[in-house]
């Protein structure tokens, strides 16, 4: 995949000059019919533009923006108690094609089969952008909160209320769970987009592997108290866990006495 720079000096955000060191990636979406890369870059690099993100993603390959390592704004406000994505997090836009238009976050009259090709071409760069970035900052596209899109970020309460891009990848039998699997697939030299099925498979490879992983060092501590009072088996500290598991240390905690 081809990435040329074009920075946006004259965006207020550029000149802001704020840095981060970046924990995840945020994909977007602009919400508008515009595969024009020119028509983005022109509108976006005035005094005065209120949003600047870090690409843009075309069929053809991807232009970046601001330096990887520039706070962006690209996700917006973060609710009460939480920290914006801007602050943690490289975003990019895949650009739209033509011949739609919204009502809302809903795309109308959009034809996934005559856009198919498009899609498909813009998804690939768009992984392979990820992953270009996820192995610069040793990120692990899998683990949660580290990729995700504006509408999740919003789920999570790190960004503005969006729906992108879960109102697009669907159409195209997409997800951001798909996503991220090909991101980490691509990392490890893989060529082909994962169906659900090996998706499913690859996570719960992972899981095993995260499970059956030491406990972190920032949770040492915490994990032998826990385990000293018997809240915790021991075994498996970084294994996800299940209700039915939950219930069980609740019960432990004497939280449902």
């Amino acid at each position: 995949m081809t990435i040329t720079e074009h920075i946006l000096t004259k965006n207020d955000c550029w000149k802001e000059g704020r840095t981060i060191t970046p924990s995840g990636v945020m994909v977007h979406s602009p919400g508008v019919a515009q595969p024009n890369v020119d028509v983005f870059l022109n509108t976006w690099n005035v005094p005065g533009y209120a949003a600047c993100v870090h690409a843009f993603v075309t069929k053809d390959g991807a232009v970046q923006t601001l330096p990887w390592n520039w706070r962006g704004w690209h996700a917006g406000s973060a609710a009460a108690g939480k920290v914006s994505a801007n602050n943690t997090h490289i975003g990019f836009e895949i650009l739209e094609p033509a011949g739609h238009t919204y009502d809302g976050s809903v795309m109308v009259g959009y034809d996934s089969a005559k856009n198919a090709a498009y899609f498909a071409a813009v998804y690939r760069n768009a992984v392979e952008l990820t992953a270009q970035l996820c192995k610069k900052y040793e990120l692990d596209p899998l683990a949660p909160g580290v990729v995700i899109c504006h509408a999740e970020g919003y789920a999570l309460g790190v960004a503005s209320n969006h729906a992108d891009v879960n109102h697009w990848f669907p159409k195209h039998d997409k997800s951001m769970d798909l996503f991220r699997a090909d991101v980490k697939s691509a990392m490890e030299g893989g060529e082909e987009e994962m169906t659900q099925q090996q998706f499913e498979a690859m996570l719960a490879a992972w899981q095993q592997t995260q499970a059956a992983a030491p406990v972190s060092a920032w949770a040492k501590e915490a994990w032998e108290q826990a385990v000293a009072k018997g809240i915790f088996d021991g075994t498996q500290p970084r294994g996800p866990l299940t209700r039915e598991q939950a219930a069980l240390v609740f019960s432990r905690l004497g939280l449902l006495d």
